[in-house]
């Protein structure tokens, strides 16, 4: 069985596109090009990896197979070249980190101990819903997951840290101020802003809305929660932010705090990983960092 490296690249884009075109696009190569690249790899394997269908390239059951091993292949690869580089760069480490944007509000006070006391350590740190980050920890294309809510932990380790509440924060003398909590149907009655349309806090708001048979009525999307704080200070709209966010404003008296009535407002925070004892040295200490943050307790 004789293929390259780039096989299994050309592959995975397409497995990951289900389509072609856009894979080959992902790896900047004509659509000729990596259909040649794929038909090498077929004929190596000795198997079909994927079948056309009206919805574009849908994998076989070889191709499933085929798909876990890539990326094993292609992220022990990646590894390889990261250990390599530290020889010739001084970095001891690098660290892949999915966070959810909740959490990506409150981590600089740990990551920034983290770093002083890792100065070779890249820490490469990527906001995802919560759900995103458990897959990627459980694919290999991240170290550490941090994530909140109630989500499937099947196969991770998981370390609770905290606890997540959302609430809004709406204008002084905003009609919904006068309530100590309202559902998110009732919020939803009035214009929102939230930080960008592909931040894991608007999609989970997105998310909750449609399950409520709602439509999230954005007015503005701002860059990050101390812009969206200013927005909604200013009469923007009212916005669903962490806590951890809305507490300096509320105190300051820029904004009012309005607690939200749903199940799902309150969210156990949890650090997860594949396995604890295979990560390096360095990574169990980002952990330690994190945990010690929060509220630590270790489950399994």
């Amino acid at each position: 069985m004789r293929f390259e490296l780039t096989d299994l690249r050309v592959f995975l884009a397409i497995a990951e596109a289900k389509s072609l075109t856009a894979g080959a696009s992902d790896v900047h190569l004509t659509a000729p090009s990596a259909s040649y690249r794929l038909k090498n790899l077929e004929q190596a394997v000795g198997v079909p990896l994927f079948r056309r269908t009206q919805k574009g390239m849908a994998l076989t059951a070889a191709g499933e197979t085929m798909l876990r091993h890539a990326r094993t292949i292609l992220d022990n690869v990646e590894r390889l070249q990261a250990d390599m580089r530290r020889h010739t760069d001084g970095i001891e480490g690098h660290l892949r980190v999915h966070a959810n944007s909740s959490t990506m509000s409150s981590l600089p006070a740990a990551l920034s101990r983290f770093l002083a006391a890792y100065p070779n350590v890249n820490v490469d740190l990527e906001e995802h819903l919560s759900e995103e980050s458990v897959r990627a920890v459980l694919d290999g294309r991240a170290d550490i997951g941090l994530v909140a809510g109630a989500i499937d932990l099947r196969g991770l380790e998981s370390i609770r840290y905290g606890e997540d509440q959302l609430l809004f924060v709406v204008p002084p003398r905003h009609p919904l101020g006068m309530h100590e909590r309202v559902s998110l149907t009732q919020a939803l009655q009035y214009d929102l802003v939230s930080i960008g349309s592909r931040s894991s806090n608007f999609l989970f708001l997105k998310e909750m809305a449609t399950r409520a048979g709602k439509e999230p009525r954005v007015r503005v999307h701002a860059a990050n929660f101390p812009a969206v704080i200013r927005c909604v200070q200013e009469g923007a709209g009212i916005s669903l932010v962490p806590r951890s966010v809305a507490d300096p404003a509320i105190e300051q008296g820029l904004v009012e705090g309005v607690g939200l009535d749903e199940p799902w407002a309150r969210r156990e925070q949890r650090i997860v990983v594949r396995s604890q004892e295979a990560l390096p040295g360095f990574a169990r200490a980002f952990i330690r960092f994190v945990a010690e943050s929060g509220e630590a307790g270790i489950d399994r």
